[in-house]
């Protein structure tokens, strides 16, 4: 049994394409708990305070875009490509000089988009993630710190007047302990590309601003996994309403929270929910990457590297190479000789 193949142990294998070709009905929901384990800001044109939302029942939630934390697993995603060497090396995260530069797994699953003059490209994302809000009010999750730049002396001395410099600034935190519901979404993904995303997601732990200086802030739990024809509307803020309904007064735990979201993903999906075996495909996952010589891991990579550029090919986005004109025509001739010899042939008596 090929490797890939066990992942069909945790979800069928019909809920994936052998082709990116196809678009036809199914996907799989991820439903992970983000779990603050360091400081983290999520900011955006007010530098001094965390993005937020006020929902309908007055309440005053942080809320983290979904590019804040998709940014952070796509980039490691591209890293993890040139590990198994399935893209370009002149490709860098956001610039692309040409469609050619799409070709490559991380490109597929992500989306990506070459604006080169005259040949320019696009790759629409084929992991689409939710927005994520938590559990609590931003006044209990969130803490204000006053910082100073300070001079090369280590001071707040201006060496050039002697006297004190006004370089103060406010930065709020969002604090430990504080988690987010999250969900990503997938259809039509080759089981190699569901690999890949996994691993982007389950070994990124540092996100939002100052990410050069801040160290690993948080950790990405998967708890369940939901298939079925049509998307159920499950997602972070439905979480967040529901917990605050039933569970408002309860300080959430790590534990608490992901057995309300597997609840939660279980009324939605019922019998077509993942929960028990997620600890066994998380596991297989990190024994693929643990392996000595990663031979497993490689052998996906190439395989998801091929199914790609069999795709880009076949949309034209790419031009098929002299050997594969070559290959084709060959066979398009030994296919005409065989018929012209079975039209020519005298039948047996």
């Amino acid at each position: 049994m090929a490797k890939i193949e066990k992942l069909f142990g945790f979800i069928d294998e019909k809920w994936f394409v052998t082709d990116l070709k196809e678009n036809r009905l199914g996907h799989i929901k991820l439903a992970f708990v983000r779990e603050v384990i360091n400081p983290l800001i999520v900011r955006s044109t007010d530098m001094e305070a965390t993005v937020t939302l006020v929902t309908i029942d007055d309440r005053e939630i942080v809320e983290i875009p979904p590019r804040k934390m998709k940014s952070r697993e796509k980039l490691l995603g591209l890293m993890l490509c040139r590990e198994f060497d399935v893209v370009d090396e002149k490709v860098r995260y956001n610039v692309f000089e040409g469609a050619e530069m799409l070709n490559n797994p991380n490109s597929a699953l992500f989306g990506d988009t070459s604006t080169k003059s005259g040949d320019t490209a696009g790759l629409t994302s084929r992991a689409i993630y939710d927005w994520a809000y938590s559990l609590r009010d931003v006044k209990d999750i969130t803490e204000k710190l006053q910082h100073n730049a300070l001079s090369e002396a280590g001071t707040m001395i201006d060496e050039a007047t002697g006297e004190m410099r006004q370089s103060l600034y406010s930065t709020e935190y969002i604090l430990p302990d504080t988690f987010f519901p999250h969900f990503i979404t997938v259809d039509n993904i080759t089981p190699e590309l569901f690999v890949h995303l996994l691993l982007c997601v389950l070994n990124q732990h540092r996100y939002g601003a100052q990410t050069t200086t801040n160290a690993n802030n948080m950790r990405n739990h998967l708890v369940a996994i939901g298939v079925a024809d049509f998307e159920k509307p499950i997602n972070s803020y439905t979480i967040s309403k529901a917990w605050n309904e039933a569970k408002s007064k309860e300080k959430p735990k790590l534990k608490t929270v992901k057995d309300y979201v597997c609840s939660q993903m279980t009324s939605h999906y019922s019998a077509e929910v993942l929960e028990q075996d997620v600890v066994g495909l998380v596991k297989w996952i990190n024994d693929l990457w643990t392996e000595n010589d990663k031979t497993s891991l490689k052998a996906i990579y190439s395989s998801a590297k091929k199914s790609v550029d069999n795709y880009l090919k076949s949309i034209k986005m790419v031009k098929e190479s002299a050997g594969d004109k070559k290959q084709k025509g060959s066979k398009k001739g030994k296919e005409a000789k065989a018929e012209g010899d079975n039209e020519n042939s005298t039948p047996e008596s």
